[in-house]
């Protein structure tokens, strides 16, 4: 039970709470809450992927560029050691750039001097065949 002082003070309120209670629930409706829950970027974005991935793309920027300076280099040296700056010599000038003339001509010369003694030969034939005339005869 409530005392006097207690029904003077506070009943008052305790009714009007209620009261207000009463009608929030009669004004109350029936509803479904179909919207998404609220999104939590901080949840779904993943900064540390993100910063992974970041980089890696950085890396690999790096490493393109590296190898490109590389490849520009080797690009710039001309790596052949046999440069002609003047005209290809045809063949005569070739043959004497690449062999000492003298000997060039001693080497030709006895060449030819061996065919000679080979052609004074030329009409002698073999033992063989001059054994199988006299056989024959």
């Amino acid at each position: 039970m409530l005392s006097r002082r207690e029904k003077l003070y506070q009943q008052p309120w305790k009714d009007r709470r209620f009261q207000d209670h009463r009608s929030k629930v009669k004004a109350a409706l029936p509803a479904i809450d179909d919207r998404a829950p609220a999104s939590r970027p901080h949840v779904v974005t993943k900064l540390k992927k993100v910063q992974r991935e970041m980089d890696r793309k950085t890396k690999i920027q790096n490493e393109n560029f590296s190898l490109l300076q590389r490849l520009s280099a080797i690009m710039k040296v001309n790596r052949l050691d046999n440069h002609w700056t003047k005209p290809l010599p045809d063949f005569q000038h070739k043959v004497g750039q690449f062999h000492d003339v003298n000997s060039l001509n001693t080497r030709l010369a006895s060449r030819y001097t061996d065919s000679v003694q080979e052609s004074q030969h030329s009409g002698v034939k073999c033992y063989a065949c001059e054994l199988n005339k006299m056989v024959g005869d």
